[in-house]
């Protein structure tokens, strides 16, 4: 029932009726608390805070809601065992602060390319990748590479990229992988020597094949 039509039908009612004090004194309650809950509803919307623009932000402000954006982006399951670095110039948060199109461009190709299946990086015992992102997007590339590249300088490598990153998600998984790799090798040599000497292995060797 509206408010309003009841609280006019009260006041007519208390001026038909003068002696009814009775009806009079609700009527002015039911206003009161009327004007009273209006008033509450007023200083709640008042005192809200809004959530700030963009363009009133500081850029240490912005950075951190970039930086909270692409750590909630979901990583494709093949690439669990791989080290992320981004690279975002000063002039690219610029132009992403003040132009929504290219940064949602931005916050779109690293979606993408977080969900994006890589099963190379389990094959080859991990893997590092790191995204470049500039004022434009020729600006904007991605290099990769895994552990074993130019000799085996892959982490090396990745740890000289990643320096003064502006987002960074590293995996050690890909060294207890290459441990369990290397515990298999060792077992797989093991029963080799006991195919081969019939079944004889030394204290040593066994000992060596279980650790």
């Amino acid at each position: 029932m509206n408010n309003t039509i009841s609280l006019n039908y009260l006041i007519r009612l208390s001026t038909s009726f003068p002696e009814n004090s009775t009806v009079q004194r609700t009527a002015m309650q039911n206003s009161s608390f009327l004007s009273m809950a209006a008033q509450l509803r007023a200083n709640e919307s008042s005192t809200t805070p809004n959530p700030p623009e963009k363009a009133d932000m500081s850029m240490e402000a912005y950075r951190q809601a970039i930086r909270e954006k692409i750590s909630q982006m979901p990583l494709s399951a093949t690439r669990q065992m791989e080290s992320i670095s981004i690279q975002i110039s000063d002039a690219a948060f610029e132009r992403m602060k003040n132009d929504p199109d290219y940064e949602a461009w931005v916050l779109d190709d690293l979606r993408k390319a977080f969900s994006q299946s890589n099963p190379w990086v389990a094959a080859a015992g991990g893997g590092y990748s790191v995204f470049y992102i500039g004022e434009t997007k020729e600006q904007c590339h991605a290099e990769g590479w895994y552990p074993g590249y130019m000799g085996g300088q892959g982490a090396a490598m990745f740890e000289d990229k990643a320096k003064g990153s502006f987002w960074e998600q590293r995996m050690e998984s890909h060294k207890k992988f290459m441990e369990l790799q290397q515990e298999a090798a060792a077992r797989r040599r093991m029963l080799m020597k006991l195919h081969m000497n019939g079944g004889s292995v030394s204290a040593a060797e066994l000992l060596m094949g279980l650790l």
